[in-house]
């Protein structure tokens, strides 16, 4: 008896054994369509799966980096574009050429500053108007100066943005009984005096005085806000007396 070496299977003789090796192993079985989808099926279990709630926590972050960065350069962009004024510089200050104006003043009358050239020295106050009670009280405060006014050859003239009607009733009700009562509601005025960026408001001017002497340039100027909106009536014609030298 002799045996297969591949399959251990015993035959008789060397003849049948070499007649074994002669034939052809059987053509492999294709896999049964069930066999397949099985098959497909332990594929998938082993591929990781992915959770979709971490899959909607990534499309959020992705959403909420891409509005933080549109912002950012929205930012960058418009600080290029307004480059802040530095801290304490002005425009409009103690030696400028002061910018010529005209306004209507609350009885209907029309103040320009160049007539006041060679003839007087003007004093501007820029103020938040009827929207600020101690501005109201300020201008009506300034009534205390007016024979100190008078005798330096000072015209005081206040400048407020609000309407021209509300203004003048306040005027002929409250107002002071020296000087000039003015709106300037474009703020064409404030934006030429540099006034806007010294204010509770940055559409409307402050508390400023600003001194243009008989040669129309600047001689003094002091903005109280911050911190103050109404300062001692004295220490506006302090500031205006040393710029005159008197």
């Amino acid at each position: 008896m002799v045996s297969c070496d591949r399959c251990h299977r015993k035959f008789a003789s060397y003849a049948a054994l070499s007649q074994h090796y002669d034939r052809k192993p059987p053509a492999a079985r294709k896999p049964t369509y069930l066999e397949n989808m099985a098959s497909a099926e332990r594929e998938a279990e082993l591929k990781p799966r992915v959770s979709p709630y971490k899959s909607g926590r990534s499309v959020i972050k992705l959403t909420v980096f891409g509005l933080i960065l549109i912002i950012a350069v929205g930012v960058i962009a418009y600080a290029a574009l307004n480059p802040p004024a530095q801290q304490g510089t002005k425009t409009i200050d103690v030696g400028s050429v002061a910018p010529n104006f005209s306004l209507t003043d609350t009885s209907g009358s029309t103040f320009t500053l160049s007539e006041y050239k060679e003839k007087s020295n003007v004093l501007l106050f820029f103020n938040e108007g009827l929207a600020c009670s101690p501005c109201l009280q300020q201008m009506q405060s300034m009534d205390q100066l007016n024979q100190q006014f008078s005798g330096l050859n000072v015209v005081v003239a206040s400048i407020t943005a609000d309407d021209p009607s509300s203004l003048s009733n306040w005027a002929r009700a409250s107002g002071p009984t020296y000087g000039r009562v003015m709106t300037d509601q474009s703020l064409q005025v404030a934006r030429a005096y540099d006034m806007l960026g010294y204010s509770m408001h940055g559409t409307a001017p402050g508390h400023s005085f600003v001194l243009v002497n008989t040669s129309g340039i600047v001689a003094w100027r002091q903005d109280y806000y911050p911190p103050s909106m109404w300062v001692e009536p004295s220490q506006v014609l302090t500031g205006v007396t040393k710029a005159l030298g008197a």
